[in-house]
Protein backbone atom coordinates (compact mmCIF):
# COMPACT_ATOMS: atom_id res chain seq x y z
CA UNK A 1 0.00 0.00 0.00
CA UNK A 2 1.46 3.35 -1.01
CA UNK A 3 1.18 6.47 1.13
CA UNK A 4 1.98 10.14 0.34
CA UNK A 5 5.35 10.78 -1.32
CA UNK A 6 6.95 13.47 -3.50
CA UNK A 7 8.90 11.52 -6.11
CA UNK A 8 9.85 7.92 -6.85
CA UNK A 9 13.67 7.82 -6.74
CA UNK A 10 14.32 4.10 -7.12
CA UNK A 11 12.44 0.87 -7.71
CA UNK A 12 13.94 -2.62 -7.45
CA UNK A 13 11.91 -5.71 -8.28
CA UNK A 14 12.70 -9.14 -6.78
CA UNK A 15 14.83 -7.69 -3.99
CA UNK A 16 15.75 -10.25 -1.32
CA UNK A 17 14.19 -9.24 1.98
CA UNK A 18 17.19 -10.02 4.18
CA UNK A 19 19.12 -7.18 2.50
CA UNK A 20 16.61 -4.48 3.49
CA UNK A 21 18.78 -3.44 6.50
CA UNK A 22 21.77 -3.12 4.16
CA UNK A 23 19.75 -0.93 1.77
CA UNK A 24 18.57 1.38 4.56
CA UNK A 25 22.03 1.61 6.14
CA UNK A 26 23.47 2.50 2.74
CA UNK A 27 21.23 5.58 2.66
CA UNK A 28 22.86 6.81 5.86
CA UNK A 29 26.33 6.26 4.38
CA UNK A 30 25.51 8.05 1.16
CA UNK A 31 23.61 10.94 2.82
CA UNK A 32 22.21 11.94 -0.59
CA UNK A 33 18.56 11.86 0.51
CA UNK A 34 17.46 14.46 3.04
CA UNK A 35 13.99 13.06 3.70
CA UNK A 36 12.37 10.03 2.22
CA UNK A 37 10.46 6.82 2.59
CA UNK A 38 11.57 3.24 1.97
CA UNK A 39 8.72 0.89 1.13
CA UNK A 40 9.12 -2.89 0.82
CA UNK A 41 6.08 -4.90 -0.23
CA UNK A 42 5.49 -8.64 -0.26
CA UNK A 43 1.95 -9.91 -0.71
CA UNK A 44 -0.35 -8.11 1.71
CA UNK A 45 2.53 -6.99 3.96
CA UNK A 46 4.27 -3.64 3.61
CA UNK A 47 7.27 -2.32 5.50
CA UNK A 48 7.70 1.44 5.73
CA UNK A 49 10.92 3.13 6.89
CA UNK A 50 10.84 6.91 7.30
CA UNK A 51 14.13 8.66 6.49
CA UNK A 52 15.38 12.00 7.84
CA UNK A 53 18.81 13.43 7.00
CA UNK A 54 19.58 10.14 5.29
CA UNK A 55 18.93 8.11 8.44
CA UNK A 56 16.05 5.89 9.44
CA UNK A 57 13.95 7.42 12.21
CA UNK A 58 10.98 5.06 12.44
CA UNK A 59 9.65 1.91 10.79
CA UNK A 60 6.28 0.20 10.71
CA UNK A 61 4.86 -2.95 9.12
CA UNK A 62 1.23 -2.90 7.99
CA UNK A 63 -0.78 -5.72 6.52
CA UNK A 64 -4.30 -5.95 5.12
CA UNK A 65 -6.19 -9.21 4.79
CA UNK A 66 -8.41 -9.97 1.82
CA UNK A 67 -11.31 -8.62 3.87
CA UNK A 68 -9.29 -5.41 4.41
CA UNK A 69 -8.91 -6.03 8.12
CA UNK A 70 -5.93 -4.03 9.36
CA UNK A 71 -3.08 -5.81 11.11
CA UNK A 72 -0.25 -3.77 12.60
CA UNK A 73 1.69 -6.28 14.70
CA UNK A 74 3.32 -8.10 11.81
CA UNK A 75 6.91 -8.99 12.79
CA UNK A 76 9.40 -7.36 10.47
CA UNK A 77 11.15 -10.72 10.15
CA UNK A 78 8.26 -11.87 7.97
CA UNK A 79 9.24 -9.26 5.39
CA UNK A 80 12.96 -9.93 5.72
CA UNK A 81 12.40 -13.67 5.24
CA UNK A 82 10.85 -13.06 1.82
CA UNK A 83 13.01 -14.09 -1.15
CA UNK A 84 11.39 -11.45 -3.36
CA UNK A 85 9.99 -8.04 -2.38
CA UNK A 86 9.18 -4.93 -4.38
CA UNK A 87 11.44 -2.22 -2.98
CA UNK A 88 10.75 1.50 -3.47
CA UNK A 89 12.61 4.62 -2.41
CA UNK A 90 10.57 7.85 -2.38
CA UNK A 91 11.66 11.39 -1.63
CA UNK A 92 9.59 13.57 0.71
CA UNK A 93 10.25 17.21 -0.15
CA UNK A 94 7.09 18.51 1.51
CA UNK A 95 7.86 19.21 5.21
CA UNK A 96 4.19 19.16 6.14
CA UNK A 97 3.64 15.73 4.62
CA UNK A 98 6.78 14.48 6.37
CA UNK A 99 5.20 15.54 9.66
CA UNK A 100 1.97 13.77 8.73
CA UNK A 101 3.81 10.54 8.03
CA UNK A 102 5.77 10.84 11.27
CA UNK A 103 2.46 11.04 13.12
CA UNK A 104 0.99 8.25 10.99
CA UNK A 105 3.76 5.85 12.03
CA UNK A 106 3.92 7.08 15.62
CA UNK A 107 0.32 7.05 16.85
CA UNK A 108 -1.95 4.02 17.25
CA UNK A 109 -5.07 3.44 15.16
CA UNK A 110 -8.22 4.76 16.84
CA UNK A 111 -10.59 3.69 14.06
CA UNK A 112 -10.39 1.37 11.07
CA UNK A 113 -13.49 0.20 9.22
CA UNK A 114 -15.07 -0.13 5.82
CA UNK A 115 -16.51 3.15 4.55
CA UNK A 116 -19.94 1.49 4.56
CA UNK A 117 -19.92 1.61 8.35
CA UNK A 118 -18.37 5.03 8.99
CA UNK A 119 -20.21 8.35 9.05
CA UNK A 120 -17.28 10.41 7.78
CA UNK A 121 -19.07 13.77 8.05
CA UNK A 122 -19.95 13.07 11.68
CA UNK A 123 -16.36 12.03 12.36
CA UNK A 124 -15.00 15.26 10.83
CA UNK A 125 -17.49 17.28 12.89
CA UNK A 126 -16.30 15.55 16.05
CA UNK A 127 -12.75 16.75 15.39
CA UNK A 128 -14.03 20.36 15.33
CA UNK A 129 -16.19 19.93 18.42
CA UNK A 130 -13.35 18.45 20.45
CA UNK A 131 -10.60 20.61 18.86
CA UNK A 132 -8.63 17.47 18.09
CA UNK A 133 -5.46 16.90 16.11
CA UNK A 134 -6.01 13.93 13.86
CA UNK A 135 -5.13 12.14 10.65
CA UNK A 136 -8.06 10.81 8.66
CA UNK A 137 -7.00 8.29 6.01
CA UNK A 138 -8.92 6.74 3.14
CA UNK A 139 -7.68 3.50 1.58
CA UNK A 140 -8.56 3.25 -2.10
CA UNK A 141 -7.23 -0.12 -3.24
CA UNK A 142 -3.44 0.00 -2.98
CA UNK A 143 -3.22 3.76 -2.24
CA UNK A 144 -4.03 5.69 0.91
CA UNK A 145 -5.11 9.34 0.92
CA UNK A 146 -4.36 11.36 4.05
CA UNK A 147 -6.16 14.36 5.57
CA UNK A 148 -4.77 16.39 8.47
CA UNK A 149 -6.75 18.27 11.14
CA UNK A 150 -5.23 20.65 13.68
CA UNK A 151 -7.37 21.60 16.67
CA UNK A 152 -10.35 20.43 14.68
CA UNK A 153 -9.58 22.56 11.62
CA UNK A 154 -8.77 21.16 8.19
CA UNK A 155 -5.04 21.70 7.46
CA UNK A 156 -4.28 19.75 4.30
CA UNK A 157 -4.99 16.81 2.08
CA UNK A 158 -2.78 14.41 0.08
CA UNK A 159 -4.52 12.29 -2.53
CA UNK A 160 -3.15 9.87 -5.08
CA UNK A 161 -3.87 10.67 -8.72
CA UNK A 162 -4.03 7.24 -10.44
CA UNK A 163 -3.67 8.73 -13.92
CA UNK A 164 -0.51 10.69 -13.15
CA UNK A 165 0.66 8.08 -10.63
CA UNK A 166 1.67 10.68 -8.09
CA UNK A 167 0.30 12.42 -5.00
CA UNK A 168 -1.34 15.82 -5.14
CA UNK A 169 -1.18 18.04 -2.04
CA UNK A 170 -4.09 20.37 -1.33
CA UNK A 171 -4.79 23.01 1.31
CA UNK A 172 -8.11 24.03 -0.23
CA UNK A 173 -10.97 23.01 2.07
CA UNK A 174 -13.47 23.30 -0.80
CA UNK A 175 -11.64 20.67 -2.82
CA UNK A 176 -11.52 18.46 0.23
CA UNK A 177 -15.28 18.91 0.58
CA UNK A 178 -15.73 17.78 -3.03
CA UNK A 179 -13.66 14.70 -2.28
CA UNK A 180 -15.84 13.89 0.74
CA UNK A 181 -18.89 14.13 -1.52
CA UNK A 182 -17.41 11.50 -3.83
CA UNK A 183 -16.96 8.99 -1.01
CA UNK A 184 -20.62 7.92 -1.21
CA UNK A 185 -19.67 6.27 -4.49
CA UNK A 186 -16.22 4.82 -3.76
CA UNK A 187 -16.70 3.73 -0.13
CA UNK A 188 -12.98 3.33 0.74
CA UNK A 189 -11.75 1.86 4.00
CA UNK A 190 -11.43 4.59 6.63
CA UNK A 191 -8.57 4.82 9.11
CA UNK A 192 -8.21 7.44 11.84
CA UNK A 193 -5.31 8.31 14.14
CA UNK A 194 -5.66 10.80 16.99
CA UNK A 195 -2.49 12.88 17.41
CA UNK A 196 -2.18 13.35 21.16
CA UNK A 197 0.75 13.16 23.57
CA UNK A 198 -1.60 11.49 26.04
CA UNK A 199 -2.36 8.75 23.55
CA UNK A 200 1.31 8.41 22.65
CA UNK A 201 2.27 7.96 26.31
CA UNK A 202 -0.09 5.00 26.60
CA UNK A 203 0.80 3.33 23.29
CA UNK A 204 4.24 1.93 24.22
CA UNK A 205 5.74 3.53 21.11
CA UNK A 206 8.79 1.90 19.53
CA UNK A 207 10.83 3.20 16.62
CA UNK A 208 11.08 -0.34 15.26
CA UNK A 209 14.66 0.14 14.06
CA UNK A 210 16.32 -2.82 15.79
CA UNK A 211 16.31 -4.70 12.48
CA UNK A 212 19.03 -2.35 11.14
CA UNK A 213 21.56 -4.07 13.38
CA UNK A 214 21.17 -7.24 11.31
CA UNK A 215 22.99 -5.97 8.22
CA UNK A 216 24.18 -9.01 6.22
CA UNK A 217 26.40 -7.02 3.84
CA UNK A 218 28.27 -5.37 6.70
CA UNK A 219 28.50 -8.63 8.64
CA UNK A 220 29.88 -10.50 5.63
CA UNK A 221 32.26 -7.66 4.78
CA UNK A 222 33.69 -7.57 8.29
CA UNK A 223 34.36 -11.31 8.04
CA UNK A 224 36.30 -10.79 4.81
CA UNK A 225 38.16 -7.82 6.27
CA UNK A 226 39.22 -10.07 9.15
CA UNK A 227 40.55 -12.63 6.68
CA UNK A 228 42.41 -9.93 4.74
CA UNK A 229 44.01 -8.86 8.03
CA UNK A 230 45.17 -12.41 8.72
CA UNK A 231 46.98 -12.41 5.37
CA UNK A 232 48.61 -9.03 5.97
CA UNK A 233 49.69 -10.06 9.48
CA UNK A 234 51.55 -13.00 7.95
CA UNK A 235 53.06 -10.77 5.26
CA UNK A 236 54.30 -8.38 7.96
CA UNK A 237 56.29 -11.23 9.51
CA UNK A 238 58.16 -12.05 6.33
CA UNK A 239 58.81 -8.65 4.73
CA UNK A 240 59.67 -5.10 5.88
CA UNK A 241 57.00 -2.41 6.05
CA UNK A 242 58.15 -0.58 2.93
CA UNK A 243 58.14 -3.79 0.90
CA UNK A 244 54.64 -4.58 2.13
CA UNK A 245 53.51 -1.07 1.26
CA UNK A 246 54.92 -1.49 -2.25
CA UNK A 247 53.15 -4.85 -2.61
CA UNK A 248 49.87 -3.30 -1.39
CA UNK A 249 50.04 -0.46 -3.87
CA UNK A 250 50.53 -2.90 -6.75
CA UNK A 251 47.45 -4.79 -5.59
CA UNK A 252 45.36 -1.63 -5.15
CA UNK A 253 46.55 -0.23 -8.49
CA UNK A 254 45.33 -3.38 -10.22
CA UNK A 255 41.95 -3.20 -8.45
CA UNK A 256 41.50 0.49 -9.24
CA UNK A 257 42.16 -0.28 -12.87
CA UNK A 258 39.10 -2.53 -12.81
CA UNK A 259 36.82 -0.47 -10.55
CA UNK A 260 38.34 3.03 -10.09
CA UNK A 261 35.73 4.53 -7.73
CA UNK A 262 35.11 1.48 -5.59
CA UNK A 263 38.75 0.97 -4.56
CA UNK A 264 39.77 4.64 -4.65
CA UNK A 265 40.36 5.04 -0.89
CA UNK A 266 42.22 1.80 -0.13
CA UNK A 267 45.67 2.42 1.34
CA UNK A 268 48.26 0.69 3.50
CA UNK A 269 49.64 2.42 6.60
CA UNK A 270 53.22 1.65 7.59
CA UNK A 271 52.46 3.05 11.05
CA UNK A 272 49.63 0.65 11.87
CA UNK A 273 50.69 -2.03 9.35
CA UNK A 274 47.08 -2.27 8.25
CA UNK A 275 44.71 -1.43 5.37
CA UNK A 276 41.58 0.68 5.70
CA UNK A 277 39.32 -2.04 4.27
CA UNK A 278 36.25 -0.40 5.86
CA UNK A 279 36.41 2.35 3.24
CA UNK A 280 34.95 -0.15 0.78
CA UNK A 281 31.65 -0.05 2.65
CA UNK A 282 31.44 3.72 2.13
CA UNK A 283 32.25 3.37 -1.57
CA UNK A 284 29.65 0.67 -2.27
CA UNK A 285 27.46 3.46 -3.67
CA UNK A 286 29.57 3.25 -6.84
CA UNK A 287 28.58 -0.40 -7.36
CA UNK A 288 25.55 -1.12 -9.57
CA UNK A 289 22.46 -1.91 -7.49
CA UNK A 290 22.18 -5.46 -8.83
CA UNK A 291 25.67 -6.26 -7.46
CA UNK A 292 25.56 -4.19 -4.27
CA UNK A 293 23.81 -6.72 -2.04
CA UNK A 294 23.53 -10.47 -2.70
CA UNK A 295 26.35 -10.38 -5.27
CA UNK A 296 28.64 -8.03 -3.36
CA UNK A 297 30.78 -10.90 -2.06
CA UNK A 298 32.16 -11.35 -5.58
CA UNK A 299 34.24 -8.19 -5.16
CA UNK A 300 35.53 -9.45 -1.82
CA UNK A 301 36.26 -12.88 -3.28
CA UNK A 302 38.42 -11.22 -5.93
CA UNK A 303 40.54 -9.48 -3.29
CA UNK A 304 40.90 -12.65 -1.25
CA UNK A 305 41.87 -14.58 -4.37
CA UNK A 306 44.61 -12.05 -5.18
CA UNK A 307 45.91 -12.10 -1.60
CA UNK A 308 46.00 -15.89 -1.51
CA UNK A 309 47.75 -16.05 -4.89
CA UNK A 310 50.37 -13.64 -3.55
CA UNK A 311 50.66 -15.70 -0.36
CA UNK A 312 51.30 -18.82 -2.39
CA UNK A 313 54.31 -17.15 -4.04
CA UNK A 314 55.92 -15.41 -1.04
CA UNK A 315 55.28 -17.73 1.92
CA UNK A 316 56.91 -20.95 2.90
CA UNK A 317 54.85 -24.14 2.70
CA UNK A 318 54.52 -24.20 6.49
CA UNK A 319 53.24 -20.63 6.72
CA UNK A 320 50.84 -21.22 3.80
CA UNK A 321 49.40 -24.24 5.60
CA UNK A 322 48.97 -22.33 8.87
CA UNK A 323 47.34 -19.38 7.08
CA UNK A 324 44.88 -21.70 5.33
CA UNK A 325 44.02 -23.31 8.67
CA UNK A 326 43.51 -19.93 10.40
CA UNK A 327 41.23 -18.59 7.67
CA UNK A 328 39.34 -21.88 7.42
CA UNK A 329 38.74 -21.97 11.17
CA UNK A 330 37.58 -18.34 11.16
CA UNK A 331 35.01 -19.09 8.45
CA UNK A 332 33.89 -22.31 10.14
CA UNK A 333 33.19 -20.51 13.44
CA UNK A 334 31.40 -17.70 11.63
CA UNK A 335 29.12 -20.10 9.74
CA UNK A 336 28.24 -21.95 12.95
CA UNK A 337 27.26 -18.68 14.64
CA UNK A 338 25.42 -17.22 11.61
CA UNK A 339 23.00 -19.74 10.10
CA UNK A 340 21.95 -17.18 7.46
CA UNK A 341 25.39 -17.67 5.89
CA UNK A 342 25.26 -21.44 5.53
CA UNK A 343 27.37 -22.66 2.65
CA UNK A 344 29.96 -19.90 3.01
CA UNK A 345 32.70 -22.30 4.14
CA UNK A 346 32.40 -24.28 0.89
CA UNK A 347 32.93 -21.07 -1.09
CA UNK A 348 36.00 -20.15 0.94
CA UNK A 349 37.36 -23.67 0.86
CA UNK A 350 37.64 -23.50 -2.94
CA UNK A 351 39.73 -20.35 -2.63
CA UNK A 352 41.91 -21.80 0.11
CA UNK A 353 42.99 -24.62 -2.22
CA UNK A 354 45.42 -22.05 -3.66
CA UNK A 355 47.51 -22.46 -0.52
CA UNK A 356 47.51 -26.29 -0.53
Amino acid sequence: MIIPFSELKLYIADFEGKYIPSFVNDLARESSLSRGLVLAQAGNKTLYVLISDGRAVISKVLAFSDEEDLVTDVPINEIMAEKSVDLYLFSLSNDTVFTWLTDFFTYPVSLYASGRFVDVMKLVSSFAENKENALLCFKHGSAMNVVSFEKGNFKGFAWFDPEKKRYVFEKNAVKFGSYLGSLDVSKPAVLCKKVSEKILASSFFSSGLDFLENDPVQTESELYFGCFKLVFDVFAKVMPAEKLKELSEKLFSYLRGRYPQFYSKLSFSTETMSVNWESMLDERKSVAVEYRFGEYHRYLDEILYLLLKTSASVLSSGKKRLLAMDIGEKIRRFEEENKDFSGMFDRFDKLLKILR
